[in-house]
């Protein structure tokens, strides 16, 4: 009796324990499909600087302007993307700052990309770069 009573807890106790790994197993795995989702982002090529110095207080950073830009034009990430809806808003976050700060003693050069991520498929696409090169000297 003390037999049979033994190995019913051996195989209960193995029981849990598979079931245990296996649930364990399960856990974080991709097994559902990822929702497509198309985002776009800025990627700086060349930093922001203000007469060559990385101390730019009292000038915007036109990474963050154009961050803005995409912002309000997408709201919300989705599935199709709205490229045109994005590079408009970008070009015209461009010819705004230039034409804000034309003009000024500063020389102001910065350049930036604009990326469209597809998260399902991890694909990178570079739809235009900006080169900001304002107010440069006639040297």
């Amino acid at each position: 009796m003390k037999q049979l009573f033994k190995s019913w807890q051996t195989l209960l106790l193995s029981l849990m324990l598979v079931g245990t790994m296996a649930g364990l197993a399960s856990c974080g795995s991709d097994d559902e499909p990822k929702a497509n989702v198309i985002d776009y982002y800025i990627s700086v090529e060349e930093v922001f600087l203000v007469n060559g110095s990385t101390y730019t207080t009292g000038y915007e950073n036109p990474r963050l302007y154009m961050k803005d830009a995409i912002h309000q034009a997408y709201p919300t990430p989705n599935e199709k993307g709205d490229d045109e809806a994005v590079i408009a808003a970008c070009d015209q976050a461009y010819h705004d700052y230039v034409e804000m700060y034309t003009g000024y003693a500063a020389h102001i050069t910065c350049m930036v990309r604009l990326m469209r991520r597809d998260t399902k498929e991890g694909s990178v696409q570079e739809l235009k770069t900006y080169v900001y090169n304002i107010n440069p000297s006639d040297d």
